[in-house]
């Protein structure tokens, strides 16, 4: 039997922005129907690949084709009968769910008559039938992605390609995405992704191992092992780990964060209704729910960013409702979209949040290299923010975070994105933190590294569902995963 040509072939391919060379002679063959994966450590060239494969990106050198086409010279046949879902999503925040599929179609070309059955059979695999009228800027993240996958759908493509499809959204939700992807693919088409999941990778038929550009290693997932993360970390270059020491607190009696009936309405929608919990110092506590469930709205009301419309928050020993400045100088925050400015450099970025947390002079310095110390960034003091890998900027955020030295380090999804290593990373710098008495509330979607909060709260539409430690929890569900107990707890709360 004669094997049949890649159905996407990349020569020696180097794309180089300015002095950097994102990728460095990449070679890789496609097959037709198959589920092919691309992982690698942030900065590992990537997107640059996916980019290149879609005719957004030209080569610097090499050359790839698509089907027979070349990316260069045939782009537009090429862009006009892939699927392809970007990290950052191109949907119209102030048209409905239908109007994006509408106007999605329309760009394709897609005939009326067919665009009938296409719509109702997307819908029905994306659950997205009962909203069809809702703005899309109003859907929660996994709805987004679901509707952004279900536009990049509506053509028909025989390649889909999709760079961190899952970046952000909840187990729920991105189960309902791998059926999507699973269905497409059941016709003996053509995907290819980029994911930091290495259950997801686990799934592909063929995996490429990219770092600093350049590929690694190219093969089955079974070639590498059980443990996908093991290889991963195998693979990829020794990064430099943090070597500062984390101060230890002083201790405190009492709790560390009292909440109690807090309450978040927004006109006819209520985010948060009355949860009570309280948290103790230096514990991890985690807060988990699907998106659009109300964890960052509790973030932001424990921080003092919005009042509570009912309830109290006592955190550090001050009410925040009502002395919320106060209370901004005992607590650190991390927000998801890590809150940098991208055009200040590393060291501009660590004294402007110095300053804004009060700090002055030697002090700020002091504080300024032990932060670099500690979030391994030695080396990139005067480099622009945007030019560093999102491991980096994690970490930079971070660090801004705790120059102050807060009581209470508040992180909202602050490993969405990065590798398996760069979160192995990050987690370690938490638990050092949380044994040097600094009391850790943390939401995630990574149900994995859940497993290292002392204590987790399970959240749905605003209300607690269930508190206990990860051991505790999975027990009560049968000895189950805690991912596996978070969707049967979701799926019994739905409306």
């Amino acid at each position: 039997m004669v094997a049949l040509p890649p159905l996407i072939r990349v020569c020696s391919l180097s794309r180089r922005f300015g002095h950097t060379w994102a990728l460095r002679g990449v070679d890789l063959g496609i097959g037709k129907g198959e589920l092919f994966g691309i992982v690698g450590p942030d900065g590992a060239g990537k997107t640059t690949l996916i980019q290149s494969i879609c005719a957004i990106l030209d080569p610097t050198e090499g050359a790839i084709t698509v089907d027979g086409h070349d990316t260069v010279k045939e782009a537009a046949k090429i862009t006009s009968s892939i699927g392809y879902m970007s990290q950052a999503y191109s949907l119209y925040g102030d048209l409905t769910v239908e109007e994006n599929l509408q106007f999605f179609a329309e760009v394709r070309n897609v005939p009326e008559t067919a665009l009938i059955d296409r719509k109702a059979k997307l819908l029905h695999f994306s659950g997205l039938a009962p909203f069809l009228d809702r703005k899309t800027k109003n859907l929660s993240g996994g709805m987004q992605k679901k509707l952004a996958l279900c536009c990049s759908l509506i053509h028909e493509p025989d390649i889909l390609i999709l760079d961190e499809p899952n970046l952000g959204v909840d187990p729920l939700s991105r189960r309902d995405l791998w059926r999507m992807i699973e269905e497409y693919r059941s016709r003996k088409l053509t995907v290819v992704l980029a994911t930091s999941y290495m259950d997801e990778a686990a799934r592909c038929d063929r995996l490429a191992f990219l770092a600093s550009g350049k590929l690694l290693a190219c093969d089955k997932p079974q070639k590498f092992g059980d443990d996908l993360e093991q290889a991963f970390k195998l693979l990829q270059p020794v990064q430099t780990p943090p070597v500062a020491p984390i101060e230890p607190k002083q201790k405190h009696m009492g709790l560390a964060i009292e909440v109690d009936t807090l309450s978040k309405h927004f006109e006819d929608f209520t985010a948060v209704d009355q949860i009570s919990f309280g948290v103790k110092p230096g514990e991890i506590f985690g807060l988990l729910g699907p998106n659009g469930s109300g964890k960052s709205t509790t973030i932001k009301m424990l921080c003092g960013i919005q009042p509570p419309s009912e309830g109290k928050a006592i955190v550090a020993g001050v009410n925040v409702g009502e002395r919320s400045g106060e209370a901004r100088h005992r607590i650190g925050y991390m927000s998801q979209r890590f809150s940098l400015y991208l055009d200040l450099t590393v060291n501009e970025n660590l004294a402007f949040f110095g300053s804004v947390y009060g700090l002055k002079d030697n002090h700020l310095r002091e504080r300024m290299e032990w932060a670099i110390a500690m979030a391994g960034l030695a080396g990139n003091e005067r480099i622009l923010t945007r030019s560093l890998s999102g491991a980096l900027r994690q970490r930079l955020a971070l660090g801004c975070a705790v120059l102050h030295q807060p009581d209470v380090l508040f992180l909202d999804e602050p490993t969405s994105g990065v590798d398996p290593t760069s979160r192995q990373t990050f987690w370690d710098l938490i638990r050092s933190f949380a044994r040097a008495g600094t009391t850790i509330f943390v939401t995630t979607h990574y149900l994995r590294e859940a497993e290292g909060c002392d204590r987790v709260a399970f959240i749905n539409r605003g209300k607690i569902l269930y508190l206990d430690s990860p051991s505790v929890i999975r027990e009560k569900f049968g000895g189950v995963t805690l991912e596996e107990a978070f969707i049967q707890l979701m799926e019994e709360s739905a409306p």
